[in-house]
């Protein structure tokens, strides 16, 4: 048998950045915003098993607010959060079940934050290809702008060379055993909280492989953000329209 992967899909946020509510519950082009992220990951035809991080009184909203389950936009699995980010993701990643025949190179968890609704197919089997060839890949954006560093008065201090430097994007995929021991070695070693899997990887040695976005794909975090979204995603379902 060949490669596996799993799909974690994190919606257990508070959203405390943007009306203090669940993020993946947001609607977003007449729909909820983690039905987007689900659609694209169920486009890869790799992804064998997709477990969504979603706490239960989150799921009765969307069940009531939108008659639909996690099931029906697409999950195989839902468990609850954690009380961070990392242990959200961490839950998700130990609720996925492998099939026996699969090597352990080729058993891959890919996690990606329901946030980030504009991800593409082609962008996530990029990172899964890359993965599969380097044990870890994620998907992120080269640095563009210019960047200064400031003192604490917000006055410059110095202008950073913007060469290699990269903004880290989800979806995140590795290698099934490296991630859960770095997991592991994280919890046993840190009292700090990571803030993506790569993080978690770089602490145990690893060095994953980052593949350049095709396509936008930033976290909606503010208001500002989801209009964005939401007008990029009217641009493309209209482009497509047999009308238009």
């Amino acid at each position: 048998m060949g490669l596996s992967v799993a799909a974690v899909v994190l919606g257990a946020g508070s959203g405390r950045r943007l009306s203090g509510t669940n993020k993946a519950l947001l609607t977003l082009a007449g729909e909820p915003m983690i039905a987007h992220s689900l659609r694209a990951l169920r486009g890869v035809s790799s992804i064998a098993q997709i477990i969504v991080v979603m706490n239960p009184h989150d799921q009765e909203r969307l069940l009531a607010e939108w008659r639909v389950s996690p099931q029906d936009l697409g999950a195989d699995v839902v468990i609850p959060g954690g009380c961070e980010r990392w242990l959200s993701s961490q839950a998700g990643c130990q609720a996925s079940t492998p099939p026996p025949q699969v090597a352990d190179a080729d058993s891959l968890l890919l996690v990606h934050d329901a946030a980030r609704p504009m991800v593409q197919p082609s962008d996530i089997q990029a990172v899964v290809h890359a993965a599969q060839e380097n044990g870890a890949a994620l998907l992120a954006e080269p640095v563009a702008d210019t960047l200064k560093s400031s003192g604490q008065d917000s006055h410059v201090l110095d202008t950073v060379s913007r060469d290699c430097l990269w903004r880290a994007q989800t979806p995140q995929v590795a290698r099934r055993d490296w991630l859960l021991e770095a997991f592991a070695h994280w919890a046993n070693h840190r009292k700090d909280n990571p803030t993506d899997e790569s993080m978690l990887l770089e602490f145990c040695g690893h060095s994953p492989r980052l593949v350049a976005s095709s396509a936008p794909n930033f976290k909606v975090t503010t208001q500002r953000d989801l209009q964005l979204a939401e007008a990029l995603l009217r641009t493309t379902l209209a482009a497509k329209s047999p009308s238009s």
